[in-house]
This record gives C-alpha cells, structure tokens and sequence, in this order.
C-alpha cells in the first residue's frame, strides 16, 4: 500500500526537479543575452570600466583597463554597436557574439568599424575563488580600435 502512494510521488519529484534545470538553463540563456547586450551597450558609451567590473574576471582586468585607457587617450568615440550574431550554449556554460562597432577618431570624421569575436562563460559560485564573480564572463580581450 504504502509503495503504491511512493510511485507516484517519487514520479512528481522527478518531473520537480527535470523542470528545476530547465528552468536554470533558460534562466542563464536569458541572462547571456543580457549580458552581451549590457557589455555592448557600456563599450559604446564609453563605460569600459563599468564593462570591466561587471563582466571581467579580476585577473584580467588590468589588461582590460589598459585598453580601455588607450581608447581614451586617442580620442576614440563609439557611434554605434550591432549584434551580428550570438551562441549561448548553457548547458555548456559557454558563449560566442560577433558584435560590430562603428567609430570615429578626432580630428578624423571617417566612420569606422571594428568587429569583435567575444568568447563567454559562465562562472558558478564558488568559494575557493572570492575574486571571481558568478555570472557571464567575457573571457576575450577589448577590441583593437585603430
């Protein structure tokens, strides 16, 4: 008796728990896409630092900064972005964007364009590594404006 009324449940913990990683997968698919969005959006406002402190590993970030510095320094200005294409994998924890920026340098007003080939992944909580945020991380460096 007591097994007839266990099949059952155990059944619907199965399905409980099937729809839970579900749910974790296109929960993460939603944020990769946010991400890649967010990321693009700050590069062509000129908020490369805000880019880095939300989506770039500490370790990497020097580097980062250091692009983004030289950026500044040869008066480069982002008119646009677009989001040629993008991959997020997941399941996988992986991602891939083409994404295209136009700019200009002053005192030059010829529009330019530079695509960029991002490589992301997801990073998990985890408490050996406190430096390092859970979430999407861009794990390509800043695009070569030249």
């Amino acid at each position: 008796m007591v097994y007839r009324s266990l099949l059952p449940m155990l059944c619907l913990l199965a399905l409980l728990l099937d729809g839970c990683a579900a749910y974790r997968t296109m929960n993460r698919r939603d944020e990769c896409d946010k991400a890649i969005k967010n990321y693009s959006k700050l590069i062509r406002w000129q908020e490369a630092e805000k880019a880095a402190l939300a989506f770039v590993d500490t370790p990497e970030r020097p580097a980062f900064d250091k692009a983004a510095e030289a950026l500044r320094r040869r008066r480069i200005t982002i008119a646009d972005f677009r989001i040629l294409a993008h991959e997020c994998k997941p399941e996988q924890l992986k991602a891939e964007a083409v994404v295209e920026f136009d700019y200009f340098m002053l005192p030059d007003n010829r529009l330019k364009t530079v695509t960029d080939r991002q490589a992301w992944i997801f990073r998990e909580e985890n408490p050996a590594t406190p430096d390092i945020a859970d979430g999407w991380r861009l794990t390509t460096p800043f695009p070569d404006f030249r």
